[in-house]
């Protein structure tokens, strides 16, 4: 069988480790995509510290980054250019692109970017973490269900 393949982009200093955490314990492929060579080395440091599942690469492409992904992930989406968006849209159609918050109502304010508009041809799921805690908005029931799935079978609990 093959491994679903999750690319975390954007810059990924400060990246969450609660995602990374629910990545690492399960069976997956997780691609970091930065050009920063310092902050590859700090992150390689940082998953010897995580249970051993992934597979994890480096790239530092974008574009082919993202075509190798099932799910693309966002982890601070207030930060996100729109250009990025639009170097990724063409390898990010029909995938699911999760955008990772730790408070989705800041960033939904006006001025914010709104990934399913930017993306309007992937299965854009937005999901806002607090603890051991996460809620979950997007539109595909499918994609919001498979991303549901990663965070419970890792401890964490959809709030209600």
């Amino acid at each position: 069988m093959v491994k679903k393949t999750v690319a975390i982009i954007g810059d990924i200093e400060g990246f969450c480790p609660a995602l990374v955490k629910v990545i690492m314990q399960q069976e997956l492929r997780l691609i970091f995509i930065t050009g920063n060579e310092s902050r590859i080395s700090n992150i390689r440091q940082e998953l010897q510290q995580l249970p051993k599942g992934a597979e994890v690469e480096f790239h530092n492409c974008e574009k082919e980054g993202c075509w190798e992904a099932d799910i693309i992930a966002f982890t601070r989406p207030a930060e996100i250019e729109p250009l990025l968006l639009n170097r990724i849209r063409q390898v990010s159609t029909q995938k699911i692109v999760l955008v990772v918050s730790h408070s989705l109502t800041e960033d939904r304010t006006e001025g914010k970017l709104c990934f399913q508009d930017l993306l309007p041809h992937s299965k854009v799921v937005e999901l806002e973490l607090e603890d051991k805690n996460f809620s979950i908005f997007g539109r595909n029931e499918k994609a919001n269900s498979l991303v549901r799935n990663f965070f419970e079978v890792s401890g964490y609990h959809q709030k209600q």
